[in-house]
């Protein structure tokens, strides 16, 4: 069997993927922690001079690779940040994959590009930002903040400093250390919110500050920072403003939610992770800018080959602006899902994580045992058991993802472990505040 030849060489291969493709579709359970060295043994020799065969490398794949892994789609799924993606949004990313269309320019690509744009701009009309904004998409939001933080760099003449809340995502501080940027990390409030009044006390006369980075949606509490507040001292202090949104920004989609991010329409650049809370496959992340030519004069790259993809046409490749040339069309699962079930489907999804979000919350906070670290803003719920600590929250995650009742992950919340669940897939069952209600009452009892 050669590697490019007649695709019926192939045999069964597209109907056995579809196959699975619908099955996974259909829903699946929490799924596994590997055991690494089971793995070594079960997956030695799948990869030989001669190659195995279709029919063994899909054996292979479907009993020892595929099911060793967790469930990030699962309805069951309530750690860390969920992934829920739509079944367009699936099927549009496999057509992606197939297609390779080659998505950093127009010259290459003007059709995905095109389409990528209309969701670019529908995202910057909700943040309220002015005619002419524009960006790209990535791969995901570490690399979105390191492109705009790069930008702010070059802005800030000579500036350093960062300021950035106690509450950053751990990528921020990352794309400062590449960058070689100071951060200045400033407490937020008993909320968890960063604001302007905290932003001042921490600067004070200080001269240095390149950016400001506020969150719209904190990934550890779901918190959406004073952004009306940073974006004042920004203008003061004359630095760049960047939102990180990429969990929760997508809820000012929401009429009933938008007031939460106001402030977000005087933002530099902000970052939305389409394969969180907008339902599409792992691997996007919109950048968005004001100013999009501040953008390309910082990261358009230059070549004996690469200038072929600048003509003298005023266009804005994707690869201008942001740190990424090769690039796969990341924004076109979320377009084809939008253009197929329009806006207002995807609101009702966010809105199902948030009401769940509230339930979960109110019974926790009438719970005997249990209570809040704080009110939920968005679909985060951080919560206390009485008498836990690090031990025992392990042992419930544990039980929990074993019994099949949900994948949890506790958390530290200002040096105390708490449990933490996130509410973002659409069919999570209202049945899962009774399971998770029922493992806080008996985990330690068995």
């Amino acid at each position: 069997m050669t590697l490019h030849g007649d695709p019926a060489t192939l045999a069964t291969l597209d109907s056995r993927v579809t196959a699975w493709v619908r099955e996974r579709l259909r829903g699946t359970g929490v799924g596994t922690v590997g055991d690494p060295g089971r793995l070594v043994d079960l997956i030695d020799g799948a990869i030989s001079d001669a190659g195995a065969g279709l029919d063994d490398a899909w054996q292979t794949f479907t009993q020892v690779v595929a099911p060793n892994n967790v469930g990030l789609d699962s309805s069951r799924f309530l750690a860390f940040v969920p992934c829920s993606p739509s079944a367009s949004a699936v099927w549009m990313d496999a057509v992606v994959g197939a297609a390779n269309f080659s998505a950093e320019s127009w010259l290459e690509a003007a059709g995905a590009v095109a389409a990528e744009e209309q969701v670019l701009a529908l995202l910057a009309s909700a943040a309220g930002m002015p005619a002419g904004a524009g960006g790209c998409f990535m791969s995901g939001g570490s690399i979105g903040n390191l492109s705009a933080l790069a930008v702010a760099r070059e802005r800030a003449g000579g500036r350093s400093k960062v300021v950035v809340a106690d509450t950053a995502h751990a990528s921020v501080a990352n794309a400062l250390h590449l960058l070689g940027l100071q951060p200045l990390t400033v407490s937020t409030d008993d909320s968890c919110r960063l604001t302007g009044g905290a932003i001042r006390a921490a600067v004070g006369a200080d001269d240095d500050i390149a950016a400001v980075v506020a969150s719209a949606g904190s990934t550890n509490a779901g918190v959406v920072d004073d952004l009306a507040g940073c974006a004042d001292v920004a203008a003061e202090l004359g630095a760049w403003l960047h939102v990180d949104g990429a969990y929760g920004l997508a809820a000012m989609l929401l009429p009933e939610l938008r007031h939460r991010f106001d402030g977000i329409e005087r933002a530099d650049s902000f970052i939305v992770d389409p394969h969180k809370w907008l339902f599409a496959p792992i691997g996007s992340c919109a950048l968005i800018y004001r100013q999009p030519a501040a953008a390309a004069a910082v990261h358009t790259q230059h070549g004996p080959y690469i200038d072929a993809l600048h003509p003298d046409d005023g266009l804005f490749n994707p690869s201008d602006l942001g740190y990424q040339l090769t690039r796969r069309a990341s924004g076109l699962p979320l377009w084809f899902a939008l253009a197929v079930h329009g806006v207002e489907a995807h609101r009702q999804a966010i809105r199902a994580g948030i009401r769940l979000a509230r339930r979960m919350a109110d019974a926790l906070e009438a719970g005997e045992h249990t209570s809040l670290v704080l009110p939920p803003e968005l679909g985060v719920v951080l919560f206390r058991r009485d008498g836990w600590g690090v031990a025992e929250w392990r042992l419930w995650a544990q039980a929990t993802r074993e019994a099949g009742v949900a994948f949890v992950a506790p958390t530290i919340h200002r040096g105390e472990p708490v449990g933490r669940l996130v509410f973002m897939h659409p069919a999570t069952p209202d049945t899962i505040v009774g399971e998770l209600l029922a493992t806080l009452a008996h985990t330690l009892d068995t």
